[in-house]
């Protein structure tokens, strides 16, 4: 018998059956039923208590590591929470699962250390409002965490000896445009690793007012944390805008934008670039921008073969700054397990002002709608590190643009590296498209770096935007990843 869901946290039965067959159940039945928006309950001091904490006081809040999930066993891995305040008030039922039973993880504010003025509050604390994962990801001897799911259907990850940047999570609902629907991750339930395990599955209920959603992520720590996601959504209503895969990212200015405000920094951003794998073969780098009104755009696609938000940028005087470490945020790629058919990889940048702002959202949408009551299974792997395109054509490694000496025109330089060019430029051609302008001069100039070069040309714009696009061919053939760019007045 299935377990009946609330809104609010569920008294829930001692040693229920689970399986992904029951989750998808859960879903499936759920979505059968309007839609209820979930209370906030997590503080059961009435409004006191931790209610109205800052990004500063929420995060000295501290779980004590002797109330882990797998504390007492030899597993690699373990399991700790959040509590309910700041950004976060709701709270969540939480899961073991062990020999296909789940149990629900016992709950106790002694569990968390409140420090200062509202460390009385902490009987306050009315349950769990996340989790993260830890496992000893850059020394044997420490445990890091490699995994967080917090905040509507978010979660993020990181590579070895790199910072917390970008997010993904489990469905987009209209990203970037006016009316933006968030599913939200209702339900935890986590699978006891055995003893030496090298992977830890989570499973998660999602429910919004278009779908519900069944979703088990397979984590895989190491150099790179991959995530093996199996999703399937059952829609209430018609969809159209749905955003599969979807990453969240920020980007504020970097080099190419020119100065940007009184920062000693030469730019700030989690990302620097859209990579785009596409079913013919052809790799794309989109350089992300920080537009002065909020864009969408297309990148029509079959059976992608992968993409993803990536930090390309990895010296620390790129940046020029010794606590956030851009250098050293994750890139996320997206690997499509099986045919996804015909859609488009979607690029939403908004305006902001904030370093604080998740400003940059990219994800799948397929071009076939999702009808009310059908079914829509997915399977894709994420993976958190470094970049996964390969080295064989040559990478777009800058990207600048200002005022050409002639009036009126822009000047546009990309310069572009790879063993492709350790040659020289014997039989290179630049390749070059402008959608909304003419090109007006062009040219390819070895760069004082190995296996470099810079690509530059005058672009004469018809409009206030042009699609532009440019690439290195020899004999005909590509040499060079192909280069996008929207530019707008």
């Amino acid at each position: 018998m299935l377990p009946r869901l609330v809104a609010a946290q569920p008294a829930a039965v001692e040693g229920e059956a689970f399986s992904p067959d029951i989750l998808r159940g859960l879903a499936e039945n759920l979505a059968k039923k309007p839609y209820r928006a979930p209370v906030a309950s997590g503080d059961k001091s009435g409004g006191g208590g931790l209610a109205g904490l800052s990004y500063d006081e929420y995060f000295r809040i501290r779980f004590r590591g002797e109330h882990a999930l797998w504390a007492d066993r030899a597993a690699p891995f373990r399991a700790e929470f959040f509590p309910p305040a700041y950004l976060y008030p709701r709270v969540f039922p939480i899961y073991e699962v062990e020999g296909g039973v789940a149990r629900p993880v016992p709950f106790d504010p002694e569990m968390f250390d409140v420090p200062g003025e509202h460390a009385g509050a902490a009987k306050a604390i009315g349950g769990f409002s996340g989790l993260r994962l830890l496992w000893p990801l850059n020394r044997a001897d420490k445990l890091d965490e490699i995994a967080v799911f917090q905040g509507a259907s978010y979660f993020r990850s990181l590579g070895r000896d790199q910072f917390y940047g970008l997010s993904s999570r489990g469905l987009a609902i209209g990203a970037g445009e006016p009316n933006e629907e968030f599913p939200s991750f209702e339900r935890f339930w986590l699978e006891r690793p055995a003893d030496g395990a090298e992977t830890v599955v989570v499973h998660a209920l999602m429910d919004s007012p278009s779908c519900t959603g069944a979703y088990s992520f397979t984590i895989r720590p190491g150099q790179a944390v991959t995530f093996d996601v199996t999703a399937t959504i059952f829609p209430r209503v018609k969809m159209t805008k749905m955003g599969v895969a979807a990453q969240s990212s920020m980007f504020l200015f970097n080099v190419s934008d020119g100065p940007r405000g009184d920062d000693f920094r030469t730019a700030v951003h989690d990302s620097d670039g859209l990579a785009m794998l596409t079913g013919t073969g052809e790799q794309i780098w989109r350089p992300l921008t920080n537009p002065t009104a909020h864009r969408l755009s297309y990148f029509q696609d079959e059976n992608p073969r992968g993409f993803g938000l990536v930090q390309r940028a990895r010296r620390l005087e790129d940046y020029g700054d010794l606590e956030a470490r851009y250098d050293l945020r994750p890139s996320l790629w997206v690997e499509p397990l099986g045919a996804w058919g015909k859609g488009a990889v979607v690029l939403a940048e908004l305006a902001t002002r904030k370093e604080s702002d998740d400003n940059i959202a990219v994800f799948w949408r397929p071009e076939q709608a999702w009808e009310a009551g059908s079914r829509v299974d997915l399977s894709y792997r994420l993976h958190w590190g470094g970049e996964r395109l390969g080295d064989g054509e040559a990478r777009v490694v800058r990207t600048r643009t200002g005022a050409d000496a002639q009036d009126g025109l822009r000047m546009f330089t990309i310069d572009l590296s790879g063993p492709m060019l350790a040659d020289g430029l014997d039989g290179v051609r630049l390749d070059i498209e402008a959608k909304g302008g003419e090109t007006t001069w062009s040219n390819i100039t070895p760069y004082p770096r190995a296996a470099t070069v810079r690509a530059a040309f005058g672009l004469k714009p018809v409009g206030k935007q042009a699609e532009l696009s440019l690439r290195l061919t020899r004999d005909g053939k590509p040499i060079s990843e192909t280069w996008r760019y929207l530019w707008t007045a």
